[in-house]
C-alpha cells in the first residue's frame, strides 16, 4: 500500500482497504469529482460518480459471493467518511477516514495555498477587467 494513498488529500481522495480471505477490496472516492471505484485484487468491478448523496452503495459479486460495499458522509464539516463491506449481507468491516482531522496538519497548507491562489487569480482578474473597460 502507498503512504501517500493513506492519508485522505485533495487529489489522493479517500482510500479504504480492505482483505476478505485471499479477496483483496479497495474502495476510493474522488475527494473533487465524486467518483467512486471499486476494486477486487486490482480489477474494477463498479465505478459510477455520486455527487449529491450523502450515502452510496456498491453491489458486485466475486466468486460465488455477493458483495456490497457502502460509502456514507459522516460529517460534512470535517469531510468524515466511513466505507463498509458486506459479504452476503454479513458486516465484514468498517473503515473511517477524515479529510480533517488532527493528524492532517497539511490540511492548513492547502487552505492558505488555496486562499493565497485566489487572492492572485481574483487581483488579475481584476487588473484584466480595468485594462478592457477603460
Amino acid at each position: 500500500m502507498d503512504s501517500q494513498m493513506d492519508s485522505v488529500t485533495i487529489t489522493n481522495g479517500y482510500w479504504y482497504y480492505f482483505n476478505d480471505q485471499d479477496v483483496r477490496i479497495t474502495a476510493h472516492g474522488s475527494g473533487y469529482s465524486g467518483r467512486e471505484t471499486i476494486y477486487v485484487n486490482d480489477e474494477v468491478v463498479s465505478d459510477r460518480r455520486n455527487l449529491i448523496k450523502m450515502e452510496s452503495s456498491h453491489k458486485f459479486c466475486h466468486l460465488g459471493n455477493d458483495y456490497q460495499v457502502r460509502f456514507k458522509v459522516t460529517s460534512l464539516m470535517k469531510a468524515t467518511v466511513e466505507c463498509s463491506l458486506y459479504r452476503n449481507g454479513q458486516h465484514l468491516a468498517t473503515e473511517t477516514k477524515a479529510f480533517l482531522s488532527k493528524d492532517n496538519q497539511s490540511v492548513k497548507k492547502q487552505i492558505f495555498m488555496c486562499f493565497l491562489a485566489g487572492l492572485v487569480f481574483g487581483g488579475f482578474f481584476v487588473l484584466f477587467m480595468e485594462y478592457f473597460s477603460g
